[in-house]
């Protein structure tokens, strides 16, 4: 896992892009919410979208900014430090919130429902109970950790493909995408009362929660970086064309191929080309709009937010319920949300990280002095 040069500069437009992934997830909780869990087709395609720009992201910034020298050990204790205890912190306050509004939880039956979700495995199998226990939205981190793990191994086999490959192996990879929702036509199974899309509980299982099917996405992103840092995949295609297209292919796809096809792979192409065209705003130091000292804080409580944006949306529709339109739900819980997601930034993320995340260096004495000063005492003679 050891690069061959050392990290790159920052790139803070990436990093205000995560918030934007984030407030997307937020749009369509927000609007399903309101509209009591009645489908709206903007939103319905929002959520899937940002949950892909987050996949790809991810493979794309952890492989830019790998380490040199860095273990797989070292690695995988940053990202656990990373996860974990934001998560865990949120799971405490979804069970204050349940126990407040009367819906206790009960030893015998979903305490136990939890464990898997605690420890974030609970997206392997199509159990719906599993996957909707505690935060509903820690699925997609039962994904990510799948990809951590693997992380290691995936960077040393992408790095030996030679830089005239590099296109070839995203085409693939973005093919692998499109076939994931090909092959869950063999899944069956009614539809899940409640959910947005009309889809087979089989079929929307293998297509949108399960890590491996998802795993083609994070590849795709650690392709792009891999391809940028060596100079291949050259063609560009700027920020404002990957958005129109991006527009294109969902309007398109929404139009003419089944809902599975929508969860990642419509998006797929489009969604790799913005990050790589925003991205290369911050290495050419072109103006970027996700650059602002606004939208890079965002991004960097972005995680956060998005582990309790439900909470908070569920918390403000608690309080005014049916009074107020569903519109004011997503209003008056985006402030509560970021307040939320400052505090848990602030209080545990960045803690644990400054505490946890770096390897402690034992205190030694140097050799020598502690060779002179034993030879000093009594009895320590040569």
């Amino acid at each position: 896992m050891t690069p061959t040069t050392s990290p790159p500069e920052r790139l803070p437009s990436l990093t205000g892009l995560r918030f934007v992934a984030a407030f997307g997830v937020y749009l369509c909780h927000a609007v399903f919410l309101g509209l009591r869990g009645r489908a709206w087709i903007p939103t319905e395609l929002l959520g899937p979208l940002a949950v892909s720009l987050f996949f790809i992201l991810s493979g794309f910034v952890l492989t830019r900014f790998a380490r040199p020298g860095d273990t797989a050990r070292a690695f995988w204790r940053r990202r656990v430090v990373k996860i974990y205890p934001n998560h865990l912190t949120v799971l405490v306050l979804f069970m204050i919130y349940f126990m407040v509004v009367g819906m206790a939880v009960r030893p015998s039956g979903s305490v136990l429902m939890l464990v898997p979700g605690i420890l974030l495995v609970h997206t392997w199998l199509p159990n719906y109970t599993l996957i909707g226990s505690g935060n509903i939205v820690s699925w997609s981190l039962a994904c990510e950790v799948f990809f951590y793990l693997l992380f290691p191994l995936l960077l040393a086999l992408v790095r030996r493909i030679p830089p005239r490959r590099l296109a070839a192996a995203a085409v693939c990879t973005a093919a692998a995408v499109w076939t994931v929702p090909v092959v869950s036509y063999a899944l069956d199974g009614a539809p899940l009362p409640g959910f947005p899309w009309p889809v087979p509980r089989d079929q929307l299982w293998f297509a949108y929660f399960l890590p491996v099917c998802r795993l083609p996405e994070f590849v795709l992103g650690i392709i792009l970086a891999t391809g940028m840092r060596s100079g291949g995949c050259t063609r560009r295609v700027g920020m404002w064309a990957s958005s129109a297209l991006l527009l294109t292919s969902l309007v398109l796809g929404a139009t003419v191929l089944p809902t599975v096809f929508l969860f990642a792979a419509v998006g797929v192409v489009p969604l790799t080309l913005l990050i790589r065209a925003t991205a290369a705003l911050d290495l050419r130091g072109a103006r970027s709009p996700l650059r602002t000292p606004v939208m890079v804080f965002l991004g960097e409580i972005s995680y956060a937010f998005y582990l309790v944006h439900t909470l908070a949306l569920l918390v403000v529709y608690h309080f005014i319920g049916d009074a107020w339109s569903g519109l004011a739900t997503g209003v008056l819980g985006l402030p509560v949300a970021l307040l939320m997601a400052w505090l848990l930034y602030t209080l545990v993320e960045q803690p644990c990280m400054r505490r946890f995340a770096r390897r402690r260096r034992p205190v030694t004495s140097p050799a020598p002095a502690r060779a002179r000063a034993d030879s000093e005492q009594p009895g320590k003679s040569a």
